[in-house]
């Protein structure tokens, strides 16, 4: 399927959702497949062949998310990113919001997003997966981060970054 088709139907399963899905409605909800390149595509480019999440995707992606009390995906997380805060504002297209708790941890959500082995580390915890028993059926928390990041790319929004004044140290000794 491609992107739009995809989207598409993504945006068709969240105008069949009650405004505040129940866990048993989160639950029911299937993980949204990444679109990707055609095959006769990609074997003449260079190009990602996963094309990331539409907006509606990630937001039906981020619906599935339980917002644990426990939040297992965040103690599994190498760099703690507050990971239900973040998703739960992709849920709300909150995008900005969501870069923004990203930004607390992490710097670089469009490469984590990528190249991060989610499934050795928070979608292995996730309890969408733990529920349905297969890894597969976790939240795909990372490719909500990519899409987070990608937005912000794609609408020119820049790290909220501040540096701290230099302190006059240095690391090197020679």
């Amino acid at each position: 399927m491609t992107t739009e088709e995809l989207n598409a139907k993504a945006k068709d399963v969240l105008m069949t959702l009650p405004d505040n899905p129940s866990m048993k409605e989160r639950l029911a909800i299937g993980p949204c497949p990444m679109p990707s390149q055609d095959p006769s595509a990609r074997c003449h480019n260079m190009d990602e062949v996963a094309l990331g999440y539409g907006e509606d995707q990630a937001v039906l992606e981020a619906t599935r998310c339980l917002g644990c009390k426990n939040h297992p995906c965040v103690a599994h997380c190498p760099v703690a990113i507050d990971i239900p805060r973040f998703v739960g504002h992709v849920a709300k297209r909150e995008f900005r919001e969501a870069l923004e708790v990203i930004q607390e941890s992490s710097l670089l959500p469009a490469i984590c997003g990528r190249v991060c082995p989610q499934e050795n580390q928070c979608q292995k915890e996730c309890t969408v997966g733990k529920a349905h028993n297969d890894i597969d059926q976790a939240v795909a928390i990372g490719r909500i981060e990519r899409f987070v990041a990608d937005w912000a790319r794609e609408n020119g929004v820049t790290p909220a970054v501040t540096i701290a004044p230099d302190s006059g140290l240095s690391l090197i000794h020679i």
